[in-house]
């Protein structure tokens, strides 16, 4: 049985046996091979000159220990020699202009195409690569230098050398040309003074492996010979020419290393072995060479900038990197050259000159004489000097239009050249503008811009520079006496502007003539240059009220750009005019006008004149031209309704545009488009601007305005509008009381309107919160000014009531001045604290500064420019404003039946008594 058994297994067994072996050999058919050679990496493609290159490939697959090798390789690039050979990886470094045979520049340049090969000795890996290389740029930086200073120091992050010690001062010495009253040179003076040390930053872009040695120069335009006009070396205008007008002087307003200075050294009293300077031609340390230590990518160059006594605008020069001695760096992409530009700020005191009341700018009439402020600022230990005259740009000179006198042995003399003892800051001096033998052909009148005469002072110690070239402007006004607008009471005002080369054009009628609508147009002196006669002889008019405007606008003649002078009039009447077919009960005439230079020697001729209105009553409160097309706009009342709108039940607003056409070779009025806004009550409209986004109306009502929230009794509203079909975006404005708005002005930004009310306004701005306007009773009525966002947001609030609050002020005039407001009117009672109380009605006028108010316990509070003044004559009011290129505020005065033209200065003297 056991025989039976065993004989029963063993075929059983001999099959398992076999099966497994087929099974394992199976299994080794199956294993995978050994993967392909394969590097891994892609190594910086751009190397530097002087700067270490390496790069850690790795690298899998092969069945054996894997070699590499490299091909097309430039000479500097090499394997690493490693005798670990199971490594998978190999390194690959050179430094290009040193390895491979010390070539140098040789080596810049791209390589293409190199390539790192990879083998177990059966099976190899390829990996391409290219390498650009370089040079290791060099680079400066500066900061400004100022005399008498010396800067914080402070290392980066990167490598660098040690910080110089900037604190010790130095010493230089060199030799300056004296000069005579013209120029001429009259001898030399030898002058030893102090420098203060600064630096320049010297930058490596990589850390060199080899010490760089790198020669640097102070480099200028400066060129003694240079001249000006009629004027031969040696001489002043040669030496300060105008040719060298801000370029400093390498030996004498900076060195490397003064001529009796120590080295530079460390912040350890060790001396800077960086840094070496050597003379120039001259002698004066100006060249040097600077040296960064092998891995060093940050230095600092010292200089020394003289400390001198002259008066000098910043000047500026250069300090270049002109060679590299020793090391591979590059100066730039072709290695010319690096340089950096240098500014010194000079230190002598600093001359400033205001009007006795802090103001920036005058207006002087022709014979009168005025003081005026000279103060120095700066430390100072001795006499100073200040020799004034008129700058390039300023239209009067001294000597023939204006003289200056200064204060000596208790009398003015004339001298334009101020002296500051040592330990006084101010002093007067006075500006005189002789009325013997002056003349002026021009058409406006002259300015004088006041500065240091800097042909004078250059070169020459112990002169203050000015704070900046024009340091006063003062107008010198020809108009002396009240420009008279209606001697024979026939005349009567209505509007008035300012057109170019200072024309004056007022708007009115001749109440003798039919009140027939003029225009008179008045020089700077006064003189008349031209009657517009607006309306026909044969129309019979009844006391309208002519609204004018002028603009001056580009256009386009032939190929090129010419100025175009234009003023548009505008008034209401329900009489038949001369060439225009009536509306309605009430229309508005309007006519345009151009300035032809070859009509008569100059003057205005008409463009077209057309009659626009509704059925019903229209009367036109302003009126405007675009500066960009040249369209006209009206704004105004109507109790009608134009074409494509709707009445509101009162007297409503509009806006109307009228365009100019071409009609063959004439022009022709055409309407464009007419808004209307109201409400149910009677909307009064102060005025218009074209200086806002869009054309815009303003004035007041004791209503809602399509819709809009009633605030009080006699709100204030204005709104926009650039088209036929443009949504009307309304904003109502004002307080709980009543704003009644006479004036208004787009200004500075804001929108102003101006009125009268028994109120006082301040605008609170809460954190968080919209702004809002408060209003606080008072005893007697104020006018205001209230400044708005175009969305109605409150920004600003004036109000300008009598000290005593007992009289009634009462606001027509608005007009923009310097970044300021003026506004005018009249008052009953004492208005600029004059003291004046006479129970009638006095004219007033007062400039309204937009300058915030400075800390009342600064020392540097800024000059305000709140003046107010009020006219000593009974019956009196200013009606209406205007400004004058910010010299003058022109006003057009009532007083009885009288009217004039009056002039103020800037800050508020009456020019015109």
């Amino acid at each position: 049985m056991g025989a039976d058994r065993y004989s029963r297994f063993y075929p059983v067994c001999r099959f398992v046996i076999l099966g497994l072996l087929f099974s394992g050999l199976a299994a080794c058919k199956t294993e995978k091979d050994a993967d392909q050679p394969t590097v891994l990496g892609v190594p910086p493609e751009t190397a530097y000159l002087g700067v270490e290159y390496s790069y850690n490939f790795g690298a899998y697959g092969g069945e054996d220990i894997l070699d590499y090798s490299l091909t097309n390789a430039p000479p500097w690039l090499a394997l690493e020699d490693i005798s670990n050979k199971a490594r998978q990886g190999v390194i690959m470094r050179g430094v290009p202009g040193l390895t491979g045979g010390n070539r140098g520049e040789a080596d810049l340049g791209k390589t293409k195409n190199i390539n790192l090969v990879t083998t177990d000795g059966q099976m190899s890996g390829t990996q391409p690569f290219d390498i650009d290389v370089k040079y290791n740029l060099m680079s400066l930086d500066a900061e400004a230098f100022t005399e008498g200073e010396s800067p914080e120091i402070t290392a980066s992050n990167r490598q660098h050398c040690a910080l110089p010690d900037l604190e010790p001062a130095g010493e230089h010495s060199f030799t300056v040309n004296l000069y005579n009253d013209d120029g001429s040179v009259s001898g030399t003076k030898a002058l030893t003074l102090p420098t203060r040390r600064v630096y320049v930053r010297v930058n490596l872009d990589k850390p060199s492996v080899t010490r760089v040695a790198v020669a640097f120069e102070l480099q200028s335009d400066y060129d003694a010979t240079r001249c000006d006009a009629n004027v031969s070396a040696p001489h002043q205008n040669c030496d300060y020419s105008r040719a060298n007008a801000g370029d400093a002087i390498p030996g004498k307003d900076i060195v490397g290393l003064g001529s009796a200075s120590p080295a530079p050294k460390d912040a350890s009293g060790n001396t800077l072995g960086y840094i070496e300077y050597e003379p120039d031609d001259r002698g004066f340390f100006t060249r040097g060479v600077i040296t960064l230590e092998p891995g060093i990518t940050e230095c600092y160059l010292p200089l020394e900038v003289v400390e001198d006594s002259f008066p000098e605008s910043p000047e500026t020069l250069r300090l270049a990197l002109t060679e590299v001695r020793s090391g591979l760096a590059g100066l730039g992409g072709g290695n010319e050259g690096v340089d950096v530009n240098l500014s010194i700020e000079d230190n002598e005191p600093v001359l400033t000159i205001e009007t006795v009341k802090g103001g920036s700018r005058d207006t002087l009439n022709v014979g009168d004489v005025r003081e005026y402020v000279a103060r120095l600022s700066g430390e100072r230990d001795r006499t100073i000097y200040a020799k004034l005259t008129h700058t390039e740009d300023s239209t009067a000179r001294l000597g023939s239009e204006f003289v200056i006198e200064r204060r000596e042995n208790s009398a003015w003399v004339e001298n334009d050249q101020l002296v500051f003892p040592n330990g006084t800051d101010e002093i007067r001096f006075r500006i005189r503008v002789p009325a013997a033998g002056y003349s002026n052909p021009a058409f406006s009148d002259r300015f004088i811009l006041l500065g240091v005469n800097q042909d004078f002072q250059a070169g020459r110690e112990n002169y203050a520079r000015g704070e900046s070239e024009n340091l006063i402007r003062v107008s010198l006004n020809e108009l002396t006496t009240p420009l008279v607008l209606n001697a024979s009471a026939r005349f009567v005002p209505t509007d008035m502007a300012l057109g170019h080369e200072g024309r004056l054009f007022v708007a009115g009628y001749d109440s003798q003539d039919n009140d027939r609508v003029l225009v008179r147009i008045f020089d700077q002196r006064g003189g008349l240059l031209q009657q517009v006669d607006v309306s026909a002889a044969g129309d019979s008019l009844v006391a309208p009220s002519p609204v004018i405007n002028v603009v001056q606008r580009k256009v386009t003649q032939g190929n090129a750009k010419v100025d175009r002078f234009e003023f548009v009039v505008s008034y209401s009447t329900d009489q038949p005019v001369a060439g225009t077919t009536a509306r309605g009960a009430e229309d508005m005439v309007t006519s345009l006008y151009w300035f032809d230079a070859a009509s008569n020697g100059g003057e205005y001729v008409p463009t077209w004149t057309t009659r626009t209105g509704t059925a019903a009553g229209d009367n036109v409160r302003w009126a405007g031209i675009n500066r960009d097309t040249g369209y006209v706009l009206l704004a105004g009342e109507t109790n009608g309704v134009f074409a494509g709108q709707q009445g509101s039940g009162g007297r409503d607003s509009f806006l109307q545009r009228i365009d100019t056409e071409l009609d063959g070779t004439s022009q022709r009025p055409v309407e464009a488009w007419t808004r209307q806004a109201g409400s149910a009550a009677d909307d009064n409209v102060a005025g218009g601007s074209l200086e806002s986004v869009a054309p815009l109306l303003f004035g007041s009502v004791a209503g809602s305005v399509e819709g809009e929230p009633v605030l009080g009794g006699v709100d204030a509203f204005f709104y926009q509008a650039s088209g036929a079909d443009t949504v009307l975006d309304v904003s109502q404005v004002g307080t709980e009381g009543d704003e009644a708005i006479s004036n208004g002005l787009f200004f500075s930004g804001a929108l102003w309107l101006m009125g009268s009310s028994n109120g006082t306004y301040s605008v609170l701005a809460p954190k968080e919160e919209e702004p809002v306007l408060e209003r606080n009773p008072l005893n007697s009525t104020a006018g205001f000014l209230l400044g708005y966002s175009s969305t109605g947001t409150p920004v600003r609030a004036f109000s300008l009531n009598d000290n005593n609050d007992q009289a009634t002020e009462q606001l027509s005039g608005l007009a923009g001045f310097d970044g300021d407001l003026v506004v005018a009117g009249s008052t009953n009672g004492d208005f600029a604290g004059t003291g004046v109380v006479s129970g009638t009605t006095q004219g007033i006028v007062a400039r309204v500064s937009l300058v915030a108010e400075a800390d009342s316990n600064s020392e540097d509070t800024s000059f305000q420019n709140n003046w107010r003044y009020q006219l000593n004559q009974a019956d009196s009011e200013i009606f209406d404003l205007a400004n004058f290129r910010d010299d003058e505020v022109v006003a057009l005065a009532r007083v009885g039946s009288n009217w004039s033209v009056l002039l103020f200065s800037p800050e508020g003297v009456l020019l015109t008594p």
